[in-house]
């Protein structure tokens, strides 16, 4: 039998909603990374008319890079405000990547608990 792995890991954050977001970036530096792009969809979407939620798609990497290490999102259910991002693990699981780097799952930890402590 094989037992499915939580695709994302997410920590509630114990901010407002804006302060996350200042939070997500701090930690994205601190830990050596850039935020390579930024996506606001709450802003996106209002602008087509239609209404949701907070929600902020952030691209991490490496500046000098063209490749995008993971995404990290932070979203509001209720009155939490959630951190996320894909786990490298269980994404290369899904793909079939036999080699599954530590360090990347690590990395990607490291980054979203900074960021909610």
């Amino acid at each position: 039998m094989v037992v499915a792995m939580e695709f994302t890991y997410r920590r509630e954050g114990h901010r407002a909603f804006p302060e996350m977001l200042e939070a997500v970036e701090r930690s994205v530096r601190l830990h050596g990374f850039d935020v390579v792009r930024r996506h606001d969809l709450q802003a996106t979407l209002a602008a087509k008319g239609f209404v949701i939620r907070p929600l902020v798609v952030f691209d991490i990497g490496i500046s000098d890079t063209s490749s995008d290490l993971c995404k990290m999102h932070v979203y509001s259910e209720g009155d939490i405000v959630w951190v996320s991002a894909i786990r490298p693990v269980a994404l290369l699981q899904e793909m079939g990547v036999a080699d599954q780097p530590a360090e990347a799952e690590a990395s990607v930890v490291a980054l979203v608990d900074s960021a909610c402590a």
